[in-house]
């Protein structure tokens, strides 16, 4: 009995081990394409991606109109409602120079609860893989060898 009781520990102890650094390493991974969304920059002006942004909020199911303030592309989207909850976004160009740009995804949501707005790395992200594909997938081999040494240290 006792010696079973010793085995169960070892297995646990493994399993909570190897699960640890599982996690270690998704977080490393996830912490490295965040990082890299956040301050990412287009290699191309922001009259060549702004179509993309703006198609990308359309496929997502919202309704988008132009404001364009201060020289910068801007979009809103209208009010999108699910349920008891309601969500829009603001998109924002911003030129980096004359060849280059960054695109900013701001998330608004609204319930019973109150409201909360965020920067939408998530969607940005997307973005970023339709756009520049090429850039995209080397911050993704990056991200997994991260994630990869973030598992195997002690």
């Amino acid at each position: 009995m006792r010696l079973k009781l010793e085995w169960l520990g070892v297995f646990l102890t493994l399993g909570l081990t190897m699960g640890c650094a599982t996690l270690r390493g998704m977080g490393a991974k996830h912490e490295h394409i965040e990082k890299q969304t956040k301050d990412y920059v287009y290699n191309q002006p922001a009259t060549a991606v702004w179509p993309a942004a703006r198609q990308l909020l359309f496929e997502k199911g919202f309704e988008v109109k132009n404001t364009g303030e201060a020289g910068m592309l801007t979009a809103e989207s209208e009010w999108k409602y699910e349920g008891k909850k309601r969500t829009r976004y603001l998109a924002q160009a911003t030129p980096v120079g004359d060849t280059q740009c960054r695109i900013v995804f701001t998330k608004m949501e609204s319930d019973k609860d109150g409201s909360d707005t965020t920067r939408d790395l998530a969607l940005e992200w997307e973005l970023i893989q339709k756009v520049e594909p090429d850039r995209a997938a080397q911050i993704k081999t990056e991200a997994e060898q991260k994630g990869e040494a973030a598992k195997n240290a002690p």
